[in-house]
């Protein structure tokens, strides 16, 4: 497309919005619309002068473009303040490679058996794995922990602990540096400090001995502490987290013999679960002499009968003949839920109750309303159920509850 045309599109598209413009301000009714409708109106519409005029300036931009290209392929144009022209792939490759860069070709392929290295902290002492928190025989480490004129260690707080970065890690002799460390120096590779013949030679080994067995602690001043610390300290890399207990023998227990414990592997598991509750439940577990937990019982309850106390039994006392006349609807009622078992000072009712744990409470305060609404004087129920403190036949299906 020339200039000319693209002029003629643009005086084209001037005159059009002139034209609307125009005609919302005639004498007609006023229908504005919003800028930005009209502006998406117009360059979604194929046949309008301004989509033509954008699609126009679109194709000549993509033929400068190529043209350029062209002229670089063949050698007219140099590349100079054309990158931006250029592939991602074009650019990296006229890069200069950095001979310190790390080659991915030269790592080899990843598979399963990078996963089976491990780190340091990475142990299972289970298996056998070496502790690599024990000290290296080799070095020698401080014997001895500062303390203050209380003898409390230095830095010691009952708060958080110990907090003395000079403790039993740390390092009085580190070795030297492998290239003069005696066992791994190599004296070829290394130019001599002095000759053969030099006087000083010795009394340099003198110095260096004697400084070496003043047993200094090497230190620098922690940047982020502010304080000083040993430069060479044992390494600590703690130890896995515990995160069960070991197996034990669950036969394991001072009362019952090899002979008599309950052999719960030739058990079924339904059956097995039923035996373990049951012994769970009655007291009077393997691990207890036989007759301890009879015995308890027998004291627990021997004061009901030596004082005469009814409360937390289920032993009958005395009922006054009016009272329980007048209270016949009530016990209609209840039915064979409850039985009356004494009446004390008159107002409070006693009754062995026969129904669901779950429902007793509800049951008394029920048994109370019905009790005052037959015109009698009710201060409390009392629902006695002796032993049984659950519900057998909602535990599991199974009826047995065993003695408390």
């Amino acid at each position: 497309m020339s200039s000319i045309q693209l002029r003629t599109a643009s005086l084209a598209t001037a005159l059009f919005l002139l034209a609307d413009h125009t005609e919302c301000f005639s004498n007609a009714a006023i229908n504005i619309r919003p800028a930005a409708a009209l502006y998406n109106y117009k360059l979604t519409t194929s046949s309008s002068p301004l989509y033509m005029a954008r699609e126009a300036l679109e194709t000549e931009e993509t033929r400068i473009r190529d043209r350029i290209l062209e002229q670089i392929d063949n050698g007219l144009r140099d590349m100079k303040d054309y990158e931006e022209y250029l592939e991602p792939e074009q650019v990296f490759d006229d890069q200069d490679d950095d001979d310190d860069a790390i080659d991915a070709a030269t790592l080899g392929q990843w598979d399963e058996r990078d996963l089976q290295d491990k780190f340091d902290y990475e142990w299972d002492p289970n298996k056998g794995d070496k502790d690599p928190n024990n000290l290296d025989p080799e070095f020698e480490y401080l014997d001895t922990i500062e303390v203050d004129e209380e003898g409390i260690e230095v830095g010691y707080d009952p708060l958080y602990g110990v907090s003395n970065p000079f403790d039993e890690r740390t390092i009085i002799n580190p070795p030297d540096s492998y290239v003069i460390d005696e066992k791994t120096r190599d004296d070829r590779m290394v130019t001599p400090e002095f000759r053969d013949d030099d006087p000083e030679k010795d009394i340099n080994s003198d110095i260096t001995s004697f400084r070496k067995s003043l047993k200094m602690i090497e230190t620098h001043v922690d940047p982020f502490l502010n304080i000083e610390v040993p430069s060479h300290t044992a390494k600590w890399h703690g130890y896995p987290e515990q995160l069960s207990y070991p197996p034990q023998d669950y036969h394991n227990n001072r009362f019952t013999k090899p002979e008599d414990r309950t052999d719960f592997d030739a058990m079924g598991p339904a059956k097995a679960r039923v035996v373990a509750v049951q012994m769970a439940r009655q007291k009077n577990n393997e691990w207890l002499p036989e007759g301890l937990s009879a015995e308890y019982h027998a004291r627990k309850f021997a004061v009901f009968k030596k004082h005469g106390i009814l409360t937390g039994s289920t032993l009958p006392g005395e009922c006054d003949p009016e009272i329980v006349k007048k209270i016949r609807p009530a016990m209609e009622v209840l039915g064979d839920v409850v039985e009356l078992l004494s009446i004390e000072c008159e107002t409070v009712f006693r009754f062995k109750y026969h129904g669901l744990i779950k429902n007793k409470r509800g049951m008394q305060a029920w048994a109370a309303k019905l009790i005052r609404n037959c015109n009698v004087d009710c201060t409390g129920v009392v629902f006695e159920t002796g032993f049984r403190k659950r519900d057998p036949w909602y535990d599991g299906g199974s009826h047995w509850y065993g003695p408390y």
